[in-house]
């Protein structure tokens, strides 16, 4: 894990905690609605970082699609 993905992580859970203790401070979930989002955001930056590296090392899953299989065609009848 590299030092962005560390700070990534840590971010999202210290927002995270940061909205727990503003939520049972206040109770209201709507006033502190951003801390959540800002979480997110973090969190989402992580595993952006964290797939990035793994694609360009080569380890990461490759995402491969499924060709849709052609019908077989059927030979007209003279």
């Amino acid at each position: 894990m590299k030092i962005t993905e560390t700070l990534l992580i840590s971010a999202s859970i210290g927002c995270f905690i940061l909205w727990i203790m503003e939520f049972r401070r206040t109770g209201s979930f709507g006033e502190h609605y951003w801390l959540i989002m800002l979480c997110l955001a973090f969190l989402l930056g992580f595993q952006y970082v964290r797939t990035q590296r793994l694609n360009r090392s080569g380890q990461g899953p490759v995402v491969t699609f499924k060709q849709p299989k052609k019908k077989p065609t059927r030979k007209k009848k003279s």
